[in-house]
């Protein structure tokens, strides 16, 4: 399980589609699904379809309508999934359930939050799913480019989407525990000043 949270413009997709490429010429990743904004579901689909030649399907109610057993999560290998339409959704949560994906890809992962208020953990229909989509994956990628909202409790809320046993509970009397810094193995964050083009030269002219 791992977070990618170059800044924005780094070619994020970019980079999971060939890691998704890599595990598929491995045989590690045959069945894949993406989960995203609705904003962003036909991006996916046109980008891995046009760089990298793998036909992703868009889960849609039609589409769950049609499926022979009403579960598409089932019967097809390569899904990509509106957020909202899955977390808000119980029904096709549960079909969700049923079924295993050898890598899951959250986009905007910042999105799946949770929070504290007080000692208790306030988790959003969001977070539920990212939580749900961890038990049903061997291989789990969270992206945004956003992952600390500088609220370090709610940064390890964020990651035990990633590790449950190691992010859990709230670190108390000093944050040397957890944090950021704690969780580079798990973890690829590039600024834009630290991007690169193959030549060495910067990605992004300076501000």
């Amino acid at each position: 399980h791992f977070l990618l949270a170059d800044d924005p413009g780094a070619g994020k997709t970019i980079m999971a589609g060939l890691l998704l490429k890599e595990l598929m010429v491995r045989g590690d990743a045959k069945r894949v699904l993406i989960v995203c904004p609705g904003v962003l579901v036909d991006q996916w689909q046109d980008e891995l379809r046009e760089k990298f030649h793998l036909a992703f399907e868009i889960v849609t109610r039609q589409m769950i309508d049609a499926s022979y057993a009403g579960n598409p999560f089932l019967e097809k290998d390569l899904l990509i999934a509106r957020l909202d339409h899955l977390s808000r959704n119980e029904e096709l949560q549960a079909k969700l359930t049923q079924s295993e994906w050898d890598l899951v890809i959250c986009d905007e992962a910042h999105k799946m939050a949770a929070h504290y208020f007080g000692n208790e953990v306030k988790k959003t229909k969001r977070y539920l799913l990212g939580e749900r989509l961890g038990q049903v994956s061997r291989h789990l990628l969270l992206m945004t480019a956003t992952p600390h909202s500088g609220k370090p409790d709610d940064f390890d809320l964020f990651m035990a989407l990633l590790d449950h046993d190691r992010f859990a509970g709230r670190v108390r009397g000093g944050r040397k525990e957890r944090g950021e810094s704690s969780a580079h193995d798990m973890m690829r964050r590039l600024s834009k000043e630290q991007l690169v083009k193959m030549d060495g030269k910067p990605l992004f002219p300076e501000r």
